[in-house]
Formats: structure tokens, C-alpha cells, sequence
């Protein structure tokens, strides 16, 4: 069994580095500093986390959608980001955390190598939610953490309304995403990233129609349904 798991890292290795256009997404190669960092935290990923990624064909392969995770760790923006790249070719606008943003060089240097969107979560920011919601119109792939901040002991917590808010407005699929093991890699207040498996699993996309002015109700079930999803694909990770 671990010499077949060591023959499958390989294969994944060898068709990065010899198959043209294999990977990462096309539209990092304009750019070629993010081209060779997204290359090489793929390879990290495959061999420190060894990250397993189940039905990533729920990811939209055209147009616009929302990536909908649980929030365990720092890593999980970075890996979802990585993920979708080898998978579909796509590059995705993450919302993060104002704070997280400017906490230092290198935090804002790998939000920016993650095309992410600073938004201000003690408040409502109704400014990066417009900006998410017109990117996604363009036909975008978005992704969010609906709980707004990493979680202290493991657990998915109680979101926030702006993934509903989003699924409403814009009418695009809300993708829910379980991620596990992050947690135990990279908790709160932790130093060293360790060596924990990585597992995600993709869920089938939510499709909900536009409504111009849902009521408070409304946003709270749309909410609740998305978060229910995310909780029953963690739940099935063995």
C-alpha cells in the first residue's frame, strides 16, 4: 500500500514537470514568479501534506462561482488556491481578512500570490462584497470562508451572511468545500507547520435564483443550507 501511494506521488510529479501545459492554470503564465511559486507549493503540498482531494470535478471548469470552505488554518487559502489551479486551469479571488492582510510582508505578499480581496470582517464591508459580486458576474471563480476566521478548536463555527448574500445577488453556484487536517498542520499560535494529512472534498454546486431584495429570513436559511452542506461533506471525510 505505501509503495503504491509512493508510485501514485511520482506520477503526480513526473506530469507536472513533463507535461506541457499540465500545469499550473494558463493564466499564471503571464506572470511568472506566481507560474514557478503555485508550481512549487503544489509539489510541497503533494509531499509534506500529501493533500487528497476528492470530486474536484464539482469545481466550475467555465464561468462564474463561489468555493464555499470551513476555516481551520492560514494554509487553507493557500491550498485551495493550489488545488483549483492543478485542476482546472483557473485562477481564484479569495476573500481575506483585512488584518491577515497587512499582519506583515509576507502574509500580504502570499495573499497577493492568491489574488485575494481584503475585506474588513468586524464590519459589514459591503465594498469587497459589490467587488466579489461583479467579478463573479464576469464569470469568476470566487472562494470565501463563511465563518470569517479560523477556527480555535477544530470545529466549524456559525457563519456569516455574506456567502448567502453572495449566492443571492450574483445567482452563481455556491461549491461547498470541506477541507480537514489543516487544523492539526497549523492551528492558532503554532510556529511550524507539521506534517498532517490534507484531505478536500468538493460537494455539488448550490444554484439559487437572483432576488433583488431577499428578506432577512431568506439570507439566514441560504446561510444555514450552505453550512449544513460544508458540515455533512467534513463529516463524511474518513
Amino acid at each position: 500500500m505505501k509503495l503504491q501511494s509512493v508510485r501514485n506521488l511520482l506520477v503526480n510529479i513526473s506530469n507536472d514537470f513533463f507535461y506541457k501545459g499540465y500545469y499550473p492554470s494558463g493564466d499564471l503564465k503571464s506572470y511568472q514568479l506566481k507560474y514557478w511559486l503555485t508550481f512549487i507549493v503544489n509539489i510541497y503540498l503533494k509531499i509534506y501534506h500529501r493533500v487528497r482531494v476528492i470530486n474536484p470535478e464539482n469545481i466550475p471548469q467555465v464561468g462564474g462561482g463561489v468555493i464555499a470552505s470551513n476555516h481551520l488554518s492560514h494554509l487553507d487559502g493557500i491550498i485551495i488556491n493550489s488545488i483549483t489551479a492543478f485542476h482546472t486551469r483557473r485562477k481564484i479571488n479569495f476573500l481575506a481578512a483585512e488584518d491577515v492582510y497587512n499582519k506583515n510582508f509576507l502574509f500580504r505578499f502570499l495573499c497577493d500570490l492568491g489574488n485575494c480581496i481584503p475585506v474588513k470582517r468586524a464590519t459589514s464591508d459591503r465594498v469587497a462584497l459589490l467587488k466579489v459580486i461583479k467579478l463573479l458576474k464576469k464569470d469568476n471563480l470566487c472562494g470565501l470562508f463563511p465563518e470569517g476566521q479560523r477556527s480555535r478548536d477544530g470545529k466549524i463555527g456559525q457563519a456569516k451572511l455574506g456567502v448567502a448574500i453572495m449566492a443571492l445577488k450574483s445567482g452563481s453556484p455556491i461549491v461547498p468545500l470541506a477541507i480537514k487536517g489543516t487544523f492539526e498542520a497549523f492551528p492558532r499560535k503554532t510556529k511550524f507547520i507539521r506534517p498532517a494529512d490534507v484531505i478536500l472534498k468538493f460537494g455539488q454546486p448550490i444554484k439559487y435564483d437572483i432576488e433583488k431584495k431577499p428578506s432577512k429570513e431568506r439570507i439566514n436559511n441560504v446561510r444555514d443550507e450552505i453550512m449544513s452542506r460544508i458540515q455533512d461533506l467534513y463529516d463524511e471525510i474518513s
